[in-house]
């Protein structure tokens, strides 16, 4: 088993809802801390009992590469979150939170881990199904990451623009 964040960074309080698990997800990439409390304090999550918070607890683990020293511990923390990110979205697939995840994982992926092949199927199927969300929040989320991201051609930004 390999070590991958220092004891001291992993809260002890679990993560119990979608919009916790989010809160956490906006800043995982840029704060080691919020990045262990996501996949710790969603420990006992899997796809089987609730693949969305399944889902952000393995971008919690994909993310958590960036903090690793040890390229092995990197390899392995990736590869640990994109087996459950696989896993979730295998078990409902028709859930767009669930989707945009994987596309916002794989769109920042560097390259050469060759985890990008989904990017189309994602992208198209979150954007329509974006106007007919009723979660504001989520909504918000998507609209936030996907105004920043380089994948959307001009007249799919319009998508997301007019909301």
């Amino acid at each position: 088993m390999f070590f991958l964040l220092p004891f001291f960074f992993v809260s002890a309080t679990s993560v119990d809802t979608v919009s916790e698990a989010r809160t956490l997800f906006k800043t995982a990439a840029f704060n080691a801390q919020s990045c262990a409390s996501l996949m710790y304090g969603l420990k006992n999550y899997n796809e089987n009992n609730n693949p969305t918070l399944a889902a952000y607890k393995a971008c919690g683990w994909m993310m958590n590469a960036k903090y690793a020293i040890n390229p092995l511990d990197k390899w392995n923390s990736f590869s640990k979150g994109k087996t459950l990110l696989q896993k979730s979205v295998s078990k409902a697939p028709q859930n767009v939170e669930i989707r945009f995840l994987r596309l916002a994982m794989q769109s920042k992926c560097p390259s050469f881990l060759g985890y990008s092949e989904d990017i189309p199927k994602d992208k198209n199927f979150v954007l329509q199904q974006f106007k007919s969300l009723d979660d504001t929040e989520l909504k918000n989320l998507m609209k936030g990451f996907l105004e920043k991201a380089d994948i959307l051609s001009a007249s799919e930004k319009k998508i997301i623009e007019n909301y």
